[in-house]
């Protein structure tokens, strides 16, 4: 697993949130956890085959979907972020 590569989307999505113009109050709420538990499972040192991956990875597709339609430009990162997540779990 890379997790620097986890890292960099992380600070994409950050620095993307600082860009938009308005982003819902719950969207944003959503957001913040599923960067906070991504964090947290980084941090850790065995994180090879964590079954916790496939949950954020279900929770990151969930998020692109409500993106997609307000923030377009955010969306691939999500997406993406989610695929990453996904191999991961696998």
């Amino acid at each position: 697993m890379d997790k620097q590569n986890l890292k960099d989307l992380l600070k994409q999505l950050h620095e993307g949130l600082q860009d938009a113009e308005t982003v819902d109050v719950e969207l944003r709420s959503l957001l913040e956890a599923l960067d906070k538990d991504i964090v947290q499972v980084l941090s850790r040192d065995d994180t090879a085959g964590d079954p916790i991956f496939t949950a954020l990875s279900e929770r990151s597709q969930a998020l692109s979907a409500q993106f997609a339609a307000q923030h377009p430009k955010l969306e691939p990162v999500l997406r993406e972020l989610g695929g990453m997540l996904e191999k991961i779990g696998v």
